[in-house]
């Protein structure tokens, strides 16, 4: 015993009479109760989607950016001293270089700053993770992973479908084995005409030999 703790003597306790740690006991888990709560605290804060980004600002951020390149161009050229008209050109084919550009869907700006380029960015990005792991973002919401009502539905229909078309692919299989055997019996009657023309063909060709032998043998009589 130690501070009022424990057997008062080991004797027929088949212990040592020490307190020692029960090394068998667990600890209790979350209840279902606590669980189900925090899945419905999740299910009723789903995350919201985010905005798309608006083309139409990304479009006039990139003509900023190409009269920004320009300005700067410019300016550069008049600081070295080059004549107007050679500035004028320099700066007019740079504008026809990145114009062509931002028409082909090749222009990129050198600094991301604005929020919807950054958007527009992060989209290209999920699509192209979608498009790696098959997700198809028109059917997919937030939040639906916590939804097992919806996702029982979803395994359902899964199922249903799946059935349909095993039930499809047995029609499809019946059909062909009739199919079969439909054109088997054709080409057995075909094979069957065939040995009967055939054995007519021989009996024709017997009773033919019989009666010339008959003749000859009736010529014969009379000579």
């Amino acid at each position: 015993m130690y501070n009022n703790i424990g057997l008062m003597t080991p004797r027929g306790s088949g212990t040592s009479g020490y307190v020692q740690k029960n090394l068998a006991h667990i600890k209790p888990t979350r209840k279902q109760d606590e669980f189900l709560k925090e899945i419905k605290a999740m299910k009723e804060n789903v995350i919201q989607a985010r905005k798309k980004a608006n083309p139409e600002i990304i479009l006039h951020e990139m003509k900023r950016d190409i009269e920004l390149k320009k300005l700067t161009l410019q300016e550069e050229l008049e600081t070295r001293g080059i004549a107007e008209d050679e500035i004028k050109q320099r700066v007019q084919r740079l504008e026809e270089k990145l114009k062509d550009m931002l028409n082909k869907g090749e222009y990129q700006l050198d600094h991301v700053a604005d929020t919807h380029i950054k958007t527009q960015r992060k989209e290209e990005q999920e699509k192209k993770i979608g498009d790696a792991f098959g997700i198809d973002k028109e059917q997919f919401k937030p939040g639906t992973a916590f939804d097992f009502d919806a996702e029982e539905k979803t395994r359902l229909e899964k199922k249903v479908e799946r059935e349909m078309r095993k039930a499809e692919r047995l029609i499809q299989l019946k059909e062909q084995k009739k199919a079969e055997k439909k054109r088997l019996k054709e080409l057995a009657q075909q094979q069957l005409q065939i040995k009967d023309a055939q054995e007519r063909d021989v009996k024709k060709e017997e009773s033919r030999s019989r009666s010339r032998r008959k003749e000859k043998k009736s010529k014969k009589h009379k000579k």
